[in-house]
């Protein structure tokens, strides 16, 4: 990766397989169940999350990551790269990017770069492994920065979740708060708007008519920005259902190259198990 680093946040969902393939360091944030700590992706696995979560007695609640923590983080790098980018979950949704931008100012022998990707899970990992395929190729900063700009603009998330009441309790329901109370059968497709927040698209009634929706809405990202972008099902403990609408994209638009990725223990706090989606971004 030449003189830049890149550095993100466990929200992204990374597998620990592609965070090495691609050299990206990754904050952990934590989860909590009661008085017992977890550091996301390190202590917990997704699995053992969502298998603790069946038998929890009170929902988990999540930190952020420190400054502290970023300050470890930074120092290190700061032996090895001129410059780090560092890449995080919505302001909206966490502190960590503000964390990140108070660790910056620590330092004064290296140039990092906190960035507020506006999103989160993989969607944030697609804009992270695009910063590191650049960096690769020889891009300046700058050159980087821009294209995680122009990214930002056209990237989309559509989820659903089985109820409101994760995102309600965790206080990260944004926009859709207005949605909290409508009848059991109808199921909000929502989305991260381009401000990062999490905000109400569209009302469906019925589960399965979600997944025909989120097929639609494949189809229509695809249309308009073409088959060259990242693409992704993501679901918290649903699998089947995720290689289901994986199946019904293919059927209705021919083979594509969709990956299937499961929320981690943070994120898949603030939308409950059963949560479904897609994720969309140009290369």
């Amino acid at each position: 990766m030449g003189k830049i680093a890149i550095v993100t946040d466990s929200t992204a969902d990374l597998t620990k397989q592609t965070a090495e393939e691609y050299d990206i360091t990754v904050a952990p944030l934590s989860v909590n169940f009661g008085d017992q700590s977890f550091l996301d992706g390190i202590e917990i696995s997704p699995e053992k999350f969502y298998e603790k979560l069946k038998t929890s007695d009170r929902l988990p609640t999540t930190s952020q990551v420190s400054m502290g923590g970023f300050v470890e983080i930074y120092k290190d790098l700061a032996q090895k790269f001129d410059t780090i980018i560092s890449i995080h979950i919505s302001d909206k949704l966490s502190g960590t990017y503000q964390a990140a931008v108070l660790a910056a100012k620590e330092f004064s022998d290296v140039e990092i770069v906190p960035v507020n990707s506006k999103t989160v899970t993989t969607s944030l990992a697609f804009q992270v492994r695009m910063a590191v395929e650049e960096a690769r190729k020889g891009s300046s900063k700058e050159e980087i920065l821009k294209k995680l700009e122009k990214t930002q603009e056209n990237q989309r998330i559509y989820f659903s979740v089985k109820t409101l009441e994760f995102l309600e309790k965790g206080g990260r329901i944004g926009k859709a708060q207005a949605l909290v109370g409508t009848l059991l059968n109808i199921k909000p497709i929502l989305t991260v708007d381009r401000e990062g927040y999490v905000s109400p698209l569209e009302k469906i009634r019925g589960h399965k008519k979600v997944l025909q929706r989120l097929a639609e809405l494949y189809g229509k990202f695809i249309e308009e920005h073409g088959p060259n972008c990242f693409q992704a099902i993501l679901h918290a403990a649903a699998e089947e259902e995720a290689k289901g609408l994986k199946k019904t994209i293919e059927e209705k638009f021919g083979p594509q190259n969709i990956e299937i990725s499961q929320l981690g223990p943070v994120v898949g706090t603030h939308t409950g198990p059963g949560a479904i989606g897609i994720i969309l971004t140009p290369r």
